[in-house]
């Protein structure tokens, strides 16, 4: 890898990879509290599923607009821009959602939350892409062990709060001034990021993009639709389902963020050896080991187990998939990552909301079941694309 200074090195943490990692946890925690909050949502409005989906769905509206156009905005304003002004909108949003008395006002600030966070994803994905070249798979993948870090505080904390009495609120608290401590540090420190990678004035061609990314492009869009149907609805089925208190659902959730935490961790390491289409595939099979178990068990205690193992498996898909996918397209990383954001927020945008819809009609517990042909589908990409890539000599994440 060739680092700025012209050094060759392993992978690296260099300050701006730190920078990029923590704005990457802001984000995830914010995107992963709407699931844990949303029963006290729903309370407080009188929701029923469908409309509290809503939520969900201007959230993944954002980001699926924000994907036509996110590689632009890098290009017109620089990176640096993009990952603060989208870290700043997700904060202002938040703001937005917590003060709100009704939907008119808690939607409209879930999409200013989604396309402002979906601006801080795509181009912390391509600054880590272009900065870490052969090892990008291994920093994609340990941003999102920041990522699933945060994301298991947000059940815990939301949890917490309301059992404490402080009420759903105070779990915003936190990740506020995790964003202060972080503008602290790094805001005003020159980080040397790598330019646009399509040139300032160019803009992004799809037509650039081969088949085998829009292939891998539609698997990280099923693990997505799956890993947030069940983050964003798991505590409705616990509650529901299992018998649970809401606080205690909520927390209990916990062990997917959990699991997911030690599934990239557990990629994270493999990725220095393996190629990341092998351990997609891999990762694929353990979630569709886990699921089944957790849809159907009777009891809890088989049921979170089965949680924590579909939660260990989808882990990986995300981080996994964007490697391998930005990979295929070398020399245009922003606009790759930023289509990226259209499929993964497209995925938000109708997966939970069908899920929602269903409930509504034929109960939560059976509605859970759309998340099986997510799984297989992916799976069958996976190998399709690891055939592909080896018989057309396309990169897909492999170091040469």
């Amino acid at each position: 890898m060739k680092l700025a200074g012209g050094a060759q090195a392993g992978f690296v943490r260099d300050p701006a990879t730190w920078m990029t990692y923590g704005l990457v946890g802001f984000f995830a925690f914010m995107e992963t509290v709407l699931g844990p909050i949303m029963p006290f949502l729903r309370r407080e409005l009188d929701l029923g599923y469908t409309a509290a989906s809503l939520h969900f769905s201007a959230f993944a509206l954002g980001a699926v607009l924000l994907g036509f156009f996110g590689d632009r905005i890098a290009g017109r304003w620089g990176r640096r821009a993009a990952l603060w002004g989208g870290a700043f909108g997700t904060a202002a949003g938040a703001l937005l959602l917590v003060s709100s008395p009704s939907v008119a006002g808690t939607v409209p600030a879930t999409f200013a939350m989604g396309i402002c966070g979906a601006l801080l994803l795509v181009t912390s994905q391509a600054v880590l892409s272009d900065r870490h070249g052969e090892w990008s798979a291994v920093a994609l993948t340990e941003s999102n062990v920041t990522a699933s870090a945060c994301a298991i505080s947000a059940p815990l904390l939301v949890g917490a709060s309301a059992a404490s009495g402080l009420g759903w609120r105070a779990a915003l608290l936190l990740p506020a001034v995790a964003l202060v401590l972080l503008a602290a540090r790094f805001f005003s420190r020159p980080m040397n990021l790598p330019p646009h990678a399509a040139g300032d004035d160019a803009p992004a061609d799809d037509r650039s993009l081969p088949q085998i990314y829009w292939a891998l492009w539609a698997l990280v869009a099923l693990g997505v639709a799956a890993e947030w149907c069940i983050g964003y609805w798991g505590a409705d089925f616990l509650a529901d389902g299992t018998g649970l208190t809401r606080p205690a659902a909520a927390t209990s959730l916990t062990a997917f963020f959990a699991a997911m935490l030690v599934g990239r961790v557990a990629s994270s390491r493999l990725a220095r050896t393996l190629p990341p289409v092998i351990l997609l595939a891999a990762t694929l099979f353990a979630a569709l080991l886990g699921f089944p178990l957790f849809w159907f068990s009777p009891g809890l205690i088989f049921t979170l187990a089965g949680l924590f193992v579909t939660g260990f498996g989808i882990g990986g898909v995300y981080p996994l998939g964007v490697s391998a996918a930005i990979a295929s397209a070398p020399g245009n990383t922003d606009a790759a990552a930023a289509r990226l954001a259209v499929g993964g927020g497209g995925a938000i945008l109708v997966a939970p909301f069908v899920l929602g819809a269903l409930a509504d009609r034929i109960g939560i517990g059976t509605a859970f079941g759309i998340v099986v042909p997510m799984l297989l589908a992916a799976l069958a990409l996976a190998l399709i694309a690891g055939r592909r890539g080896r018989q057309s000599g396309v990169r897909v994440g492999e170091r040469g």
